[in-house]
């Protein structure tokens, strides 16, 4: 289910996109091999792979221009890690400068408000502040998306409830706020 929406959200965005220079444009990277589970913030800290993730990890590896932001693999998750990893890729570095900015200037960003290993750096972006985090949380099979664009912030289930919003160009939850 999760590859048909990936399919689906990927052709949205390649025909938004047909006209575009090829940097503009969506492509995705070969899948890598699972085998440490999600990385999560906190340096060789990981989550277990969940049912959907696995499928989308086993579609693609980085998906770049994709919905808020560019997605990541597993690798480009472990290359946030360190600074100098990241400083021989500039769209990981500035997507890791994007981050911290978001943990140090917003103080309801998921990032501030969450121990870091309990998300993962789904999503980003270089140049805006879009981004997706899942956020683990204990005895769901699914983690949760906490997702950042010029609505503001948005909350989805998992990430088959994320694509289908996508895909319908849903954005009725940025009105649903979690803080009183």
């Amino acid at each position: 289910m999760i590859e048909e929406l990936i399919e689906a959200a990927f052709a949205v965005m390649a025909k938004y996109r047909e006209t575009a220079d090829d940097a503009f444009r969506p492509k995705m990277w070969p899948p890598a091999p699972l085998s440490g589970g999600i990385p999560t913030l906190k340096p060789g800290v990981y989550q277990p792979v969940s049912p959907m993730l696995k499928e989308r990890f086993e579609l693609c590896g980085r998906w770049t221009v994709a919905s808020h932001g560019d997605w990541l693999s597993v690798a480009d998750m472990e290359t946030l890690w360190s600074e100098a990893d990241t400083e021989a890729d500039p769209l990981l570095e500035g997507i890791k400068h994007s981050q911290i900015a978001g943990t140090e200037g917003w103080p309801n960003e998921a990032s501030a408000l969450f121990r870091p290993e309990r998300l993962s750096l789904f999503a980003g972006s270089d140049i805006t502040y879009e981004k997706i985090y899942l956020l683990w949380i204990e005895f769901e099979d699914e983690p949760e998306l906490w997702v950042y664009d010029a609505n503001g912030e948005s909350r989805y289930r998992d990430l088959s409830t994320y694509l289908q919003a996508y895909l319908a160009e849903d954005v009725s939850a940025a009105t649903q706020s979690w803080r009183a």
